[in-house]
């Protein structure tokens, strides 16, 4: 992935799931949306004035684990209210499948971070080539640990580049 990296799952989970795909979780995509996802180029606009890192959230409408994600964390009045305060929250949706193609901005931001499956969340900055990063879905106490320490844990990381420029 290039940068800090964090709760990496293996690929070959991502790639099962990848294939176990559109039935598993279906549920999810009528999960309440409490998190306010900005689209990416308004959310790193606001990151870049709020001065908060981003929460990237690469998702596709096929992908069975990501509706498991969005039913059983982001469903959450605790996590969303810990993502607003933390994050700017962008979603990135991954749209080959449906339309053959996909948008720039999201080819874009998969190039910069290494994307290699759905789910992924990367906590990172508009323009940053690094990031924390959670990758496939290990369940809801995973991705909850992931966004306690995911801010502090980019932060720190940022810190040192800098340190590394200087």
């Amino acid at each position: 992935m290039g940068g800090a990296s964090v709760f990496r799952r293996p690929t070959g989970a991502i790639v099962f799931f990848l294939l176990a795909g559109s039935s598993a979780g279906r549920a999810g995509a009528n999960a309440p949306e409490i998190v306010k996802w900005r689209p990416v180029a308004a959310g790193e606009a606001e990151a870049k004035k709020t001065g908060k890192p981003v929460l990237y959230f690469f998702t596709a409408a096929w992908c069975g684990p990501c509706h498991l994600l969005e039913e059983q964390v982001f469903s959450r009045k605790d996590v969303a209210d810990q993502i607003a305060k933390d994050f700017v929250p962008i979603v990135v949706r991954d749209r080959m499948r449906e339309t053959g193609t996909n948008s720039p901005e999201m080819i874009a931001l998969a190039d910069r971070y290494g994307l290699r499956g759905f789910p992924t969340l990367i906590v990172s900055r508009p323009g940053f080539d690094k990031g924390i990063t959670m990758e496939g879905w290990d369940g809801p106490a995973a991705s909850i640990e992931f966004l306690k320490v995911a801010r502090q844990r980019f932060l720190a990381a940022e810190k040192s580049d800098r340190k590394k420029k200087a």
